[in-house]
């Protein structure tokens, strides 16, 4: 049975990761949030607090932390094929340098620090301690400043006033279902990566098999976006897309990313070559490669290399799976192992070891070394495989989160289809939807950090306006 509470607050933000913890501190943090009542809702017990942003490295597509990558902006677009609004990145940029100044202030550090990438095109930081640090300071930093966390809170729907603005939030907690009164709502409760009804709707009958890439994903069901959309918000970004990553699917720990396959080759289930392992630096080609080992290869292929690679410096920085390699002293012990036919599995490799580069190998940087005469070429990194034993790692997609989301203007306020405003409510984060075709690494805990500090703020003008 639902009750009706009286409990109030001036602000109630949904979602309880970076994109969240900043709007609710940058709403209290305010000058006009002194007087605020704020509320988080989280849908998971406190233990289990931070959707993806905890399990994440955080990582941020900056040169230090004042200054964004070189071609920050230029890839960013050219990634969305150009369909990303240029002033949506252009702000970006323009408040970086306060919002990271914040996040110092409250206690975040930011290093430089080995990553999963061996080679990559662009630089990054990342707070030390990751993410779960991340949402450690800043949750740390609401409840200094009087913010309610609401533990294993979900919000189920949104209830507006006849004009068309928020009124409150049908809620379901421990207690059973009741309503929250509010005139402002922030939505921050990330993608659709953990409802296998939208999954479906928006990416197929596939997609319900894909493994969110850390348990904070599968606390994103969507009720965020489609709370938004039942009441008119614009709908953007890529909906039958989303950020992949290639994991060890023999490990159930989180992120069990194999990053090697450039050192080798990568084979299907029926032994054979299907991609070019080489086309490019690891961060630039692991969410394609996923992809195609989703769409193509049914979600399973292996990454075979020889025995030279765990020389490569930083090797087992892109090896997090806890799972051992399969190792194999000869091709046909190799294709038992991997339960692929012994036949083409040793054409495969013979030709592949024939038409390799002897030349200069150097695996910190695309180094030339291609292929000559294969139907699929491989266009750097092609040494042949000839140091036993070999090492073998399954490799499966993983979601990491999802591109279809809600719209909102340059100050995080949602809008319709019409580029209109709803009155009161404000969104950040995963569940806005501005990705399309292929993810910019290392852009999304950035974005929903900058824009959710800013939708706090207006979140608390807004709210503070209400009161007078």
């Amino acid at each position: 049975m639902m009750s009706i509470s009286n409990e109030a607050f001036d602000i109630v933000v949904i979602g309880c990761g970076s994109s969240g913890l900043a709007a609710a501190a940058s709403a209290a943090g305010s000058a006009e949030g002194n007087a605020l009542r704020i509320a988080v809702l989280e849908r998971a017990p406190s233990h289990q607090r931070g959707g993806n942003s905890a399990w994440t490295g955080a990582y941020l597509r900056l040169e230090d932390v004042y200054t964004p990558a070189e071609g920050f902006a230029e890839d960013i677009k050219k990634f969305s094929n150009g369909k990303i609004d240029s002033s949506y990145v252009t702000t970006l940029i323009e408040r970086l340098p306060e919002t990271m100044e914040w996040l110092q202030d409250l206690g975040v550090r930011f290093r430089s620090l080995p990553t999963i990438f061996i080679t990559k095109a662009r630089p990054r930081i990342l707070p030390v301690g990751g993410g779960e640090r991340l949402v450690h300071v800043l949750a740390e930093a609401c409840e200094k400043l009087g913010v309610e966390i609401k533990y294993e809170t979900t919000a189920v729907q949104m209830l507006l006033n006849d004009d068309g603005s928020t009124r409150g939030i049908l809620v379901n907690d421990p207690s059973g279902q009741r309503v929250l009164e509010t005139r402002t709502i922030i939505i921050a409760s990330g993608g659709f990566e953990g409802s296998e009804e939208m999954m479906t709707q928006y990416l197929g009958s596939k997609a319900s098999g894909l493994r969110p890439i850390a348990p904070g994903g599968t606390f994103n069901k969507g009720e965020g976006i489609r709370m938004a959309m039942s009441v008119g918000a614009k709908p953007t970004g890529e909906w039958s897309q989303f950020h992949a990553e290639p994991i060890d699917p023999r490990s159930e720990q989180p992120e069990a990313v194999v990053m090697i396959y450039p050192y080798g080759i990568l084979v299907n289930e029926q032994g054979e070559r299907f991609l070019d392992e080489g086309a490019g630096t690891v961060d630039e080609t692991y969410e394609s490669v996923a992809r195609n080992v989703w769409s193509e290869q049914n979600n399973l292929a292996y990454t075979i290399c020889d025995s030279s690679v765990v020389r490569i410096a930083n090797y087992e920085h892109a090896v997090v799976t806890d799972k051992p390699a399969i190792t194999a002293s000869s091709i046909e012990e190799l294709a038992t192992a991997l339960n692929v036919p012994v036949a083409t599995l040793k054409k495969t490799i013979e030709d592949y070891n024939a038409a390799a580069n002897n030349g200069e190998f150097v695996p910190s940087v695309p180094d030339g070394l291609e292929t000559n005469g294969l139907t699929i070429k491989k266009s750097n990194w092609a040494r042949p495989l000839v140091e036993m034993p070999y090492l073998a790692y399954p490799m499966s997609c993983s979601i990491v989160f999802t591109f279809g989301g809600i719209g909102t203007d340059l100050d995080g306020r949602v809008i319709t289809a019409d580029d209109r405003v709803i009155p009161g409510l404000f969104a950040a984060g995963e569940c806005t939807g501005l990705y399309h075709f292929k993810y910019p690494g290392a852009t999304s805990v950035l974005r929903g950090l900058v824009y959710g500090k800013t939708a706090g703020s207006e979140a608390a003008k807004y709210a503070a306006a209400l009161t007078k």
